[in-house]
């Protein structure tokens, strides 16, 4: 049985069963996806789901009047402003912003880009564009800067969700982020565990210091060694993470929502 999802306020739903897509909020507007789908489509431009909808256009009645129509003009042009007011509060797609001319939403600035990482602080679904990233980029470096290193404790999580968000908004999986975090963690957990081993070896050898030193140098070069090549990794990784980063938003919607850039 094909599973459903919605994305509804910015908000990735679901999985839904065909029968639970009206109850949770599904309407002709709504994008949905399902696995084998390239990318998210409206409802009511899928085959199976078209038959849910059936679009009715407003019908008004025609008002009528004691007096010939054309010596009063201004009801006229105020029943044709209430019937496209109408039209445009029933087919208006809700939460979504109305194009502009050059097909772009304005930039995200300073102010806005903190709000919103704010209020995603653990968001690591949908998209960021590049202006919301690096607004908040900057104000986590400022704050580490300020605070001598305490304010980045508080941004750690938001960054690192929003850099999911960066990820998604170019097409790409936020298990790049995953695995560069996964790899610092272990080559901190090593870096400790070299530390104390070369200092019980140290404790072992206390009294006879040539043999300590030759101890250590045995002992540190291999933890040297694993080190340097988890390093290595590391700093690839960064990079390529970073070159994601700096590429433009992926136009359209795809697997992780509508752009929050193109229209």
């Amino acid at each position: 049985m094909n599973q459903y999802y919605l994305f509804i306020n910015n908000q990735r739903l679901g999985p839904f069963t065909m029968d639970q897509l009206v109850a949770n909020g599904m309407v002709a507007d709504t994008l949905v996806w399902r696995t084998g789908m390239p990318s998210w489509m409206r409802a009511a431009d899928m085959p199976e789901l078209a038959s849910l909808f059936s679009y009715q256009q407003p019908q008004y009645q025609q008002p009528q009047y004691q007096q010939p129509q054309y010596a009063q003009p201004q009801y006229q042009q105020g029943y044709q402003q209430q019937y496209q007011q109408g039209y445009q509060q029933q087919y208006q797609q809700p939460g979504y912003q109305q194009p502009y001319y050059n097909g772009e939403r304005p930039q995200v600035g300073f102010g806005e880009a903190i709000s919103i990482c704010f209020k995603k602080y653990v968001d690591f679904s949908g998209r960021a564009r590049r202006s919301e990233y690096w607004w908040f980029m900057l104000f986590c470096f400022l704050l580490t800067l300020v605070t001598c290193g305490v304010g980045g404790l508080v941004v750690l999580l938001p960054a690192y969700a929003v850099q999911v968000r960066r990820l998604h908004d170019t097409n790409r999986t936020g298990w790049w982020v995953g695995a560069n975090v996964i790899l610092g963690a272990v080559t901190m957990g090593l870096y400790i565990a070299a530390m104390f081993s070369l200092f019980g070896t140290a404790l072992h050898f206390y009294n006879n210091e040539s043999a300590m030193l030759s101890a250590i140098m045995s002992s540190g070069s291999g933890w040297f060694v694993v080190l340097s090549i988890l390093g290595t990794i590391g700093t690839i990784l960064s990079i390529v993470i970073f070159v994601f980063t700096l590429l433009d938003s992926d136009r359209g919607t795809n697997q992780y929502g509508p752009s929050p850039k193109y229209q």
